[in-house]
């Protein structure tokens, strides 16, 4: 399990990274596919900041091994990575609008759009984005959100997945990238 790795390797006596888990195949029918940046920092110049959101308790105060977003920054240079995000109340673990996905939508770009700007980072600034849809009919829903929220064009890939909780209808991943 991930918590005993964690554990084991100290990570939670330090920066708990960013991530999204969520379930589906792939056309290969490999039992895992994943994504890894690893960031050792050769000079004081390059710092690694974890990220809270201003609109969620952190993930670990309800046993989830990740943080909400982290941020490197250099001179000249600033990359914020916000975790898999979705419609959870503050505080604690409790679905928000559950069976209702044009509501999880809204709530999770609000409460994706607080961390951005906790960073002064807009959405003009996302470079990849991933919004994982439990149910495939769904996906139309993502530009109903869009265009009702009169936010720009994103570079996002819509896609469909099992997600950690049945209540959890849609799930959002970004990177954005700030060059001074």
């Amino acid at each position: 399990c991930r918590d005993e790795f964690f554990s084991s390797r100290g990570v939670f006596d330090g920066l708990v990274p960013a991530s999204t888990g969520v379930g589906g195949g792939n056309p290969s029918g490999a039992a895992l596919t994943a994504t890894l940046l690893a960031v050792k920092p050769a000079s004081m110049e390059l710092t690694l900041t974890s990220v809270p959101s201003p609109l969620q308790c952190p993930a670990l105060e309800y046993g989830s091994s990740f943080s909400r977003a982290l941020e490197i920054t250099s001179p000249g240079a600033q990359r914020l990575y916000v975790s898999g995000t979705a419609s959870i109340a503050p505080g604690e673990l409790k679905f928000e609008h559950v069976g209702d996905v044009d509501a999880q939508i809204e709530r999770t770009v609000e409460v994706v759009e607080a961390i951005l700007q906790s960073r002064q980072v807009t959405w003009a600034q996302v470079t990849r984005a991933i919004g994982y849809f439990k149910h495939l009919d769904d996906l139309p829903a993502y530009a109903r959100a869009w265009e009702r929220l009169g936010l720009p064009d994103l570079p996002i890939l819509l896609v469909q997945n099992d997600l950690c909780f049945d209540e959890l209808l849609f799930e959002l991943e970004v990177d954005a990238a700030i060059e001074s």
